[in-house]
């Protein structure tokens, strides 16, 4: 059955960011089944695929809040005149028929976000989100997305999906957890081939125990909070490559390091630095469902990651990885003095989807919610 359907996102670029590729190449995959494709967005930077047809709105660009807001607009406007077609949104939209939301619940964001200031700051740092008219107007878009719009929802981790139904009490709209999927032909242990080609790159030895950061936000994904687990390991053989460009403070306070700490800088050949590695260090404030995680168990490379990543479902403790809670820099001294002592040897055979089979199943969503249309 040939299908029409709109996604909605702000900025239709692949380098942008996850949920900006992830769409990307949603639209690519359906436009390939053979499928009418069109894309609603702000800013593109172009496709040749001829199946997908590309609408831009303008919107107010500054401030920030102001996008989203007039973007949501917009995307009102223009959607409700296509009649026919499945509108798939990830965020910031009034009208869909399919929602995913790829940065979790707001909500729930903006409160594990707080744990990261000191005690004695939380409660004013809460007072300040909640005055933002940005907050505001997240809060405002998902209770209308949610209680009142009430699309099927696709939750990308359990995590979401509990924060969800948590979120809508006894009346939840339908929801069916799809996780995040990766290219498991690109992310793959046989790449361990590569490991010590990588490690002379970076000036890392042999017998060296690396773990490995990957960020582009590093005060979110507890940057510093690592730093401060391995200020307390003893070990003179640790290491600790960085993948992407640190904040300024960040910069700073890696710099007491040493030769300690690697910075890549960003970099295109993630598939060969995972399985490189002993250890992806990923103690994040908060994450969806963190696609570096997939990536690095996916090479074979086990994960330390928190309680609030939603891909912490694909961990099992102590056989590919340690969860443990956000902001806890004990339980992270304690996971990496674990990973280095008792080793863990690369794992395999993760279970979750690749990104096929992941389209394959929102397809297949699409296609029933547009014959209740």
């Amino acid at each position: 059955m040939i299908m029409k359907v709109c996604l909605a996102i702000e900025k239709f670029d692949p380098k942008t960011g996850g949920a900006e590729r992830y769409c990307w190449d949603l639209a690519h995959f359906l436009a390939d089944r053979g499928h009418e494709v069109a894309v609603i967005c702000m800013k593109s930077s172009g496709t040749d695929c001829p199946g997908i047809a590309i609408h831009k709105v303008r919107v107010i660009k500054f401030p920030q809040s102001l996008r989203h807001l007039s973007f949501a607009l917009m995307h009102f406007f223009k959607a409700r005149k296509m009649k026919g077609w499945v509108h798939y949104g990830v965020g910031n939209t009034f009208h869909m028929d399919i929602y995913q939301p790829h940065g979790g619940l707001h909500a729930a964001w903006s409160e594990r976000d707080i744990i990261r200031y000191s005690e004695n700051m939380r409660s004013l740092i809460r007072i300040i989100k909640r005055l933002s008219f940005k907050d505001a107007f997240q809060r405002a878009f998902e209770w209308w997305t949610l209680k009142v719009e009430r699309p099927v929802v696709l939750a990308i981790s359990r995590m979401v999906e509990n924060d969800i139904r948590e979120f809508c009490g006894k009346n939840p709209p339908e929801i069916f957890l799809i996780p995040n999927g990766i290219d498991t032909r690109k992310y793959s242990p046989a790449k361990i081939e590569g490991r010590s080609d990588i490690r002379k790159f970076y000036g890392l030895g042999e017998n060296d125990f690396v773990f490995l950061f990957v960020a582009n936000n590093f005060i979110l994904k507890g940057f510093r909070i690592l730093l401060e687990a391995l200020k307390k390991i003893k070990k003179t053989n640790v290491r600790l490559l960085v993948v992407g460009e640190p904040d300024a403070g960040s910069m700073s306070l890696a710099g007491k390091f040493g030769r300690m700490i690697v910075f890549a800088g960003k970099s295109a050949g993630l598939d060969y630095i995972y399985p490189a590695c002993d250890c992806l260090a990923h103690p994040t404030y908060y994450d969806a469902c963190s696609l570096v995680v997939l990536e690095s168990l996916a090479s074979g490379t086990p994960v330390i990651t928190t309680s609030a990543n939603g891909a912490s479902m694909f961990i099992e403790s102590g056989k590919n990885g340690y969860i443990i809670p956000a902001a806890d820099v004990d339980a992270l001294e304690h996971a990496i003095d674990k990973m280095i002592s008792g080793g863990m040897p690369h794992v395999e055979n993760t279970s979750f989807d690749d990104s096929y089979t992941v389209f394959e199943k929102i397809e297949k969503v699409i296609a029933e919610k547009g014959k209740r249309k």
